[in-house]
């Protein structure tokens, strides 16, 4: 659902409007589209003050497991500063008053983002995530877990043992998706975006199973596999993972990446890519080519060399590996992240969108806000592919960032994900 407004105060009430009626329609409940409306109101009316008169695009995905509120507009506003999570309410002026609206938007909802998309002009992105209630039944493990075999339409009932799983037992190692409690999995299978592997018995009883995402990637993100019994299982790993290889082997895609809640035997045909350390568990990473390696350029600072080149190499990666220099075109720019709050997990994602001179300041301003709010472990994500993030890399490893994962093709080119973890008091 689209719809076109002026940024003028008065139209305000239609873009709530209309974002309310699409929620309900979409079977959203009132409390969790209460707070997706105020975000709407908030942003729309910093937006009129920051653009007046210009014209705005508002779209409404519904993508069962949560609803997106899309901004689309030609031009960015004078000061993009406003779009910083950081940006803080001050009720003694104009301006800010103007930006207080972003300050509730970005609070109200579970994502709030900006990014230049490649067809021209800018977008902010608004989530809020469905709420669920919690299993109805504690998972049971089954009494026999083999002979299996493996199927990719596996029933309801058979996606929900899968669930039970994972929450039972590899809960702590979700990573970078939640596929629990059980309603969440079947909204996200149901989606165009996600699939799933299951092995059973003859008897349907759960043996294990594996979860991918695709999107609109030149990678498959894959998650898993979760087995029953993750001692006595190397056949089924490799089984799986080879099952997979097959679905996307002749595909639009270059590669898919792994995350594991254990590390993979190399049967299973993934080379691996990095691991992240939590204190519940080990994150383990691998990723496997699918289609021929012609090269790309990576831009990357000093610092950072030693982690790319060790995993690049490992991976048979082809790169041309350049370093990227401040030769003083930054000194009129700024610093702008996107942001991913998962606040249930106390997680936070960054993603630089701008990175100028005041880099180092942003990026602490952030980290002082995220620790305030409790979160504990804050990712921030470098593409190899855009030569001005990697000014970013000496503030990242000085505010206590290391690199744990390489994703190939994650992005316009390869993702170097940084993590800075922090034990709660």
């Amino acid at each position: 659902m689209e719809l076109k407004l002026e940024l003028d105060p008065a139209r305000m009430p239609v873009a709530v409007a209309f974002v309310e009626s699409a929620a309900r329609t979409a079977g959203f409940e009132e409390r969790e589209y209460a707070l997706l409306t105020l975000s709407v109101e908030e942003l729309f009316l910093a937006l009129c003050n920051a653009m007046p008169g210009c014209e705005v695009g508002l779209k409404f995905r519904d993508l069962r497991y949560a609803a997106e509120v899309c901004f689309h507009f030609p031009q960015p506003p004078p000061d993009l500063r406003i779009f910083n999570i950081t940006t803080r309410p001050d009720h003694e002026t104009d301006e800010g008053l103007a930006r207080m609206g972003l300050f509730l938007a970005s609070r109200a909802c579970d994502q709030f983002s900006v990014q230049q998309i490649p067809q021209g002009g800018w977008e902010i992105l608004l989530r809020k995530e469905r709420r669920y209630p919690a299993a109805g039944q504690p998972f049971t493990p089954p009494t026999q877990l083999k002979p299996w075999s493996i199927s990719d339409t596996p029933s309801p009932d058979a996606v929900k043992q899968l669930s039970g799983l994972i929450a039972a037992q590899y809960a702590a190692t979700q990573f970078p998706e939640e596929f629990t409690p059980e309603g969440r999995l079947l909204d996200k299978l149901a989606s165009s975006d996600y699939g799933v592997l299951l092995a059973q018995t003859d008897q349907g009883e759960l043996s294990g199973g594996l979860i991918w995402r695709t999107a609109e990637r030149r990678i498959v993100e894959c998650f898993g596999p979760y087995l029953n019994n993750p001692a006595d299982s190397g056949l089924l790993v490799d089984q799986l993972c080879e099952r997979l290889c097959l679905q996307f082997g002749r595909s639009r895609f270059l590669g898919m990446v792994l995350y594991a809640p254990q590390a993979l035997p190399p049967s299973a045909g993934f080379e691996p890519s990095g691991a992240l350390e939590t204190p519940n568990g080990t994150v383990w990473t691998g990723y496997r080519m699918l289609d021929e390696e012609f090269g790309a350029v990576a831009w990357l600072p000093q610092e950072l060399l030693p982690f790319y080149t060790r995993w690049s190499s490992s991976m048979a990666l082809s790169r041309d590996i350049r370093e990227y220099h401040d030769s003083g075109e930054t000194g009129d720019g700024l610093t702008l992240f996107g942001s991913r709050l998962n606040r249930a997990a106390g997680m936070a994602q960054l993603t630089p969108l701008l990175v100028g001179r005041d880099a180092g300041q942003v990026l602490a301003e952030h980290l002082d806000l995220l620790d305030n709010e409790g979160y504990t472990t804050v990712c921030c994500t470098l593409d190899t592919g855009h030569p001005f993030q990697s000014l970013l890399g000496q503030h990242l490893l000085a505010s206590g960032f290391i690199p744990r994962i390489l994703v190939p093709w994650g992005g316009k080119g390869d993702l170097l994900q940084l993590y800075r973890q922090r034990v709660q008091q």
